[in-house]
């Protein structure tokens, strides 16, 4: 993964859209005028200042003892991004009455060492703090907000433009349609989104196009956020025969809607609520060796269920899941339901984009 500068769309997986069951989930524009009520720093309560430490210091991290010190600097940037005013000013506000309640000494309004703080706080210490709390976020739900006793990630990808340094259209390039000297960086996101807890448990990004920057590449990018047992719902750009060897070697499930007709599939068992089908390695990609190639086993088994659900604009619409689920006592019904609430990842990361498309604008 590629190594850049913290961004207010980066850290925003910290802050998760749904924290409660799913009937009663709040939105995330809920969440966040819950915590704007809040006039300084909310996060400091949540996420401590020995947390923030540690991570700092198992990054080997070390900086010098001042008012925008990483810990206050993390904690008025989370508040910058849930705030009604996503300004830099309104964040050093913020910690200005912090600081004034805890009896400190308050600094300067101008917010340019905080914003200059921000610039220094390192991705690495950031992705740990994010992925520690949405670990802890979902070893601590109950029971019944899992799927069959199983923790459901949705993975999901998209793109955001990058701010317009030399050093973003170095890393992330504009397409190659793009005019030169018009428009901004471009990169793709790949994300893992708890269905129990809406916290993004991993990120991975990428630049737009090339090679090693697919989406089925980014999810390999974030291996280790799951674990056996684990299911991952995703689009059909993830109707991968490799990717689902994979994972099923590694004992993770996947749902994933059908991309297109296979060639060379054929169905082992028909039955109401889901068909048995094999499914035939496909040629090899271009860049995979041979080798690699041959590890994939020839055919593969799975399920491939039919689902009858509605569009975002209320419409039938009828489609194919594929899944490496066998389990019989998991029928074609719940596959089908457990797929269709995917759309909840697809919003969560829509309501992420607007809100820190504010954020980045807010100087």
């Amino acid at each position: 993964m590629i190594t850049h500068r913290i961004d207010p769309s980066e850290f925003i997986s910290i802050v998760p859209p749904r924290i409660a069951a799913a009937e009663s989930r709040p939105s995330l524009d809920q969440l966040r005028a819950r915590f704007a009520r809040n006039d300084g720093l909310p996060f400091a309560d949540v996420l401590t200042g020995p947390r923030i430490r540690q991570a700092l210091d198992e990054h080997g991290v070390r900086y010098r003892d001042r008012v925008f010190d990483p810990v206050t600097t993390l904690w008025g940037f989370l508040a910058q991004v849930l705030s009604d005013d996503p300004s830099c000013r309104d964040a050093v506000a913020r910690i200005i009455a912090h600081r004034a309640a805890g009896g400190l000494e308050t600094c300067s309004p101008n917010p340019a060492s905080s914003c200059n703080a921000r610039g220094r706080l390192p991705t690495a210490v950031l992705r740990t703090l994010a992925r520690r709390t949405a670990a802890e976020l979902q070893a601590a739900a109950a029971d019944g907000w899992k799927w069959n006793g199983r923790d459901v990630f949705i993975a999901d990808g998209s793109h955001v433009s990058r701010p317009d340094t030399p050093e973003n259209q170095a890393a992330y390039p504009q397409p190659v349609v793009q005019q030169p000297g018009i428009g901004f960086p471009l990169a793709r996101v790949a994300v893992l989104l708890s269905l129990a807890t809406g916290a993004c448990h991993d990120t991975a990004i990428a630049p737009y196009a090339g090679k090693g920057t697919g989406e089925t590449t980014l999810l390999r990018a974030m291996d280790d956020a799951l674990r056996p047992g684990d299911v991952i719902v995703a689009d059909a750009l993830f109707d991968n025969y490799f990717l689902a060897c994979e994972l099923r070697e590694r004992g993770i499930e996947l749902v994933a809607r059908v991309q297109a007709e296979r060639v060379g599939t054929r169905t082992v068992e028909a039955r109401p609520d889901g068909d048995l089908i094999l499914w035939r390695r496909p040629n090899k990609p271009r860049g995979m060796t041979g080798e690699e190639y041959r590890r994939y086993p020839k055919e593969l088994l799975m399920r491939q269920v039919t689902v009858d659900a509605r569009d975002r604009d209320n419409r039938a619409k009828v489609f194919q899941v594929v899944t490496t689920i066998l389990d019989a006592s998991i029928d074609g019904g719940q596959i089908g339901d457990l797929y269709e609430r995917r759309w909840s990842g697809e919003v969560d990361v829509r309501a992420i984009k607007e809100k820190t498309r504010g954020t980045s604008r807010g100087y």
